[in-house]
């Protein structure tokens, strides 16, 4: 039975050939997505009435690639597209969205001078996940981040009133603060150790979108010592914001009570920035 076989040389010449094919296709995709997200810019924290504007900056590099068809979009959580620039065209946003400042320019490459949002007065409303798309004939880029915009309490006061508890004589603490955002949180302590831990705070929202928190504990004289630091922190969890309050109680009768009271006020503002980032 004869043999077939194929002369080394042809064998060697098609398999380069076939390596240059691969390359050379690999080297015109590569040519033709070079549409990249350089970074998407966007402050993770805003703080309410702080600032006169943020900017939401997304930053692309086009290389190779022809301007053709150029788009760039500016989506708020996912689904409204709140600005919107195709190139050669000026600027437009959602009518609704009167924030947006359609006269900033990034810079003044003609290619990427309106690739940001300018945003006047940022309030609570523009809380929320940010897409940034940029589109052209040949390739798509996306890329997302977060931006909350809180609001620090407009009232805070942390109050006690002698009560009978339980058929004893006894105080009761109350603490509350207005107008945050978003959901807050208040723990009351006393000497440092959380009290009746099973009462939750009473929380509600406002039409405004802001919150209001309120606490109640109430102690037995017996139960404390005989001065007794009371603590109530006040945080804004999403925001790593928080503020105490403290006073002092001096357990004892009502004459004790009324000559020997004193009120401690601590601030203490934490403040934490984070920034998510994910381009596709």
């Amino acid at each position: 039975m004869a043999k077939h076989w194929i002369p080394t040389t042809f064998f060697q010449t098609s398999v380069c050939a076939f390596i240059y094919i691969c390359i050379t296709l690999i080297g015109h995709v590569q040519e033709s997505t070079q549409l990249i997200i350089k970074s998407m810019n966007v402050p993770p924290l805003v703080r309410a009435g702080e600032v006169d504007y943020v900017i939401l900056d997304c930053d692309y590099d086009l290389q190779n690639i022809s301007s053709d068809g150029l788009v760039v979009k500016w989506f708020f959580n996912y689904d409204n597209l709140d600005y919107q620039w195709i190139y050669g065209y000026e600027p437009q946003a959602d009518p609704t969205a009167s924030h947006i400042d359609l006269g900033y320019k990034a810079s003044d490459d003609p290619y990427t001078m309106y690739r940001a949002m300018k945003l006047n007065n940022p309030s609570i409303n523009l809380t929320g996940d940010y897409r940034c798309t940029v589109f052209t004939y040949e390739d798509e880029q996306i890329a997302d981040a977060s931006m909350i915009v809180y609001s620090v309490e407009e009232k805070f006061d942390l109050q006690y009133r002698k009560r009978i508890v339980d058929g004893k004589d006894g105080m009761e603490v109350t603490c509350f603060a207005e107008g945050l955002y978003p959901q807050p949180t208040i723990d009351i302590s006393i000497n440092d150790m959380t009290w009746n831990d099973t009462d939750k705070p009473d929380l509600t929202m406002r039409d405004d979108g802001k919150y209001n928190i309120m606490m109640r504990v109430a102690a037995k004289d017996e139960d404390l010592p005989s001065e007794a630091l009371v603590k109530c922190n006040l945080a804004i969890p999403k925001a790593n914001y928080s503020l105490p309050r403290q006073l002092t109680y001096y357990s004892g009768g009502s004459h004790a009570l009324s000559s020997r009271w004193t009120l401690t006020v601590i601030s203490i503002v934490t403040f934490t920035a984070f920034h998510r980032l994910i381009i596709f």
